[in-house]
């Protein structure tokens, strides 16, 4: 609706800007992870990072929890400690604990093997983005920053599989909020639709019953965005195992390095 302002003899109408289009939101934040990709900045901090993963049986009780402290500089993070069960790991548990993420990192994006990064944005592609439809619906503040809030789900049901990481891709649903002036992803809720099958149709490596994850980021004062909170819940089957881990994250302790470009 448009606003009629009167001084004097002149009248003035005012229409309120128009939200741009969700695939249009969408493309922006595109534009803004690969702007931020090349840029460097997000190298030139250090950080920490504490993941705490819990292990559950079938009636949902703790069977172990591994506590773990990565540090972050220029992009590369290490594993620093681990703690299980409250036990601090000697060094050559640290060292399989490694070689186990990495591994696992590997196999599930078909990729070799490389130094750990945190630079996630790097996975926010078109292609990734066109396997979606996003709806915008609504406006709300995160952190009392401006969002614009925009829910997805697969444009198909048979969206190609080229690596074993599709099989997940393709079933994700769920909420993201995206800061109207910047174009960054504020917070995300994400959820598998369905049953996620990892081994193809005959389901040899595993399947995934419960995806759940969530996501919170917080903007620093130069205008760098970084993860600051994540939990997940995942329940499925590895081989013949059945499997439910619960996770949580938290990033803290940001500053700049001598590396700053």
């Amino acid at each position: 609706m448009s606003l009629v302002l009167l001084g004097g003899k002149a009248a003035l109408c005012v229409s309120p800007p128009i939200a741009p289009t969700a695939d249009e939101i969408m493309r922006r934040v595109v534009a803004r992870a690969r702007s931020s990709q090349e840029d460097g900045r997000l190298s030139s901090y250090a950080y920490t990072k504490q993941v705490v993963v819990q292990d559950l049986d079938n009636q949902g009780k703790v069977t172990e929890t591994k506590e773990k402290l990565f540090q972050f500089r220029a992009g590369i993070g290490s594993l620093e400690q681990i703690k299980i069960n409250g036990r601090i790991a000697d060094g050559a548990r640290l060292k399989k604990e490694e070689e186990h993420l990495a591994r696992q990192a590997n196999q599930l994006a078909d990729t070799k093997p490389s130094q750990r990064d945190d630079h996630w944005e790097k996975y926010l592609t078109p292609d990734l983005v066109a396997r979606y439809q996003f709806r915008l619906r609504g406006q709300q503040f995160v952190n009392d920053r401006p969002t614009y809030v925009i829910s997805f789900q697969p444009r198909s049901a048979n969206l190609p599989v080229h690596q074993m990481a599709d099989h997940l891709l393709n079933q994700l649903a769920g909420t993201v909020w995206i800061d109207q002036h910047e174009f960054e992803i504020a917070r995300a809720r994400i959820s598998a639709q369905s049953k996620v099958t990892l081994g193809g149709l005959m389901d040899v490596l595993g399947s995934l019953r419960t995806f759940r994850f969530e996501l919170e980021r917080v903007r620093l004062e130069d205008g760098i965005w970084f993860n600051r909170r994540a939990s997940g819940d995942f329940e499925g089957r590895k081989l013949l195992d059945n499997t439910h881990v619960k996770t949580r994250s938290e990033t803290s302790g940001f500053c700049k390095t001598s590396l700053n470009r």
